[in-house]
């Protein structure tokens, strides 16, 4: 949290003494260590101060989602051995949303010409929820959420590496891959905490506007 902190204050002074706006939209793939499923879409956006053509710093925020069905085949009909058809019931769904808030400094290397190197450091905190959806027709009428519902939150980092290609006067098209560093937790009975790696790989694209 005092590094989260730290770095708020040093963008709120860049901020203070810089002119040029900086407002970013990105989307992506992200693969967490503790959601199973060969990872999801990630959207996210942020606003910040550019301090010179190589240097801004941003606050924003991510949003990642993913939903898994529990199902069951209750009957197959075959017709004439030409068609087979399937039955199935989906008994629960289960969703894991993460909701990562991060302060940023990009940097853009003045080297190359059409593709220059692009890299960020990210810090600040997650948020995450375990959720469950269970179908009322479930002979247990006395389940209504699974062992890791509820919310989760920690502190979190994340680097990024890639390309900033220039659009226009005050445009850029960025491809960066990502490693996310974030372990949510929350408390439970009798001093004991409930930990979800969302630490993982991530790959995606961004629309840079700048300078208005």
């Amino acid at each position: 949290m005092k590094k989260t902190l730290l770095l708020a204050v040093i963008i709120a002074a860049s901020i203070s003494i810089t002119q040029a706006n900086v407002l970013e939209g990105r989307f992506g793939y992200f693969n967490p260590t503790g959601v199973k499923g060969n990872g999801g879409m990630l959207f996210g956006a942020s606003y910040g101060k550019g301090i010179d053509q190589m240097v801004s710093v941003t606050v924003g925020f991510d949003y990642f989602g993913k939903t898994f069905e529990e199902e069951q085949a209750v009957d197959t009909a075959n017709a004439s051995e030409i068609t087979t058809t399937t039955m199935t019931k989906v008994l629960y769904s289960h969703t894991v949303r993460y909701l990562p808030l991060m302060a940023s400094i990009n940097l853009t290397f003045p080297m190359g010409s059409a593709i220059k190197p692009y890299a960020g450091l990210d810090l600040g905190y997650g948020l995450g929820r375990v959720s469950y959806s269970y179908n009322d027709t479930l002979s247990s009428a006395l389940i209504k959420t699974g062992p890791d519902d509820g919310w989760y939150s920690g502190f979190g980092w994340r680097v990024r590496a890639g390309g900033r290609i220039k659009l226009g006067f005050n445009s850029a098209f960025i491809v960066q891959a990502s490693y996310n560093g974030n372990t949510i937790s929350r408390n439970e009975d009798n001093g004991y905490t409930r930990k979800l790696d969302m630490s993982g790989l991530g790959a995606g694209v961004a629309i840079e506007l700048s300078g208005f």
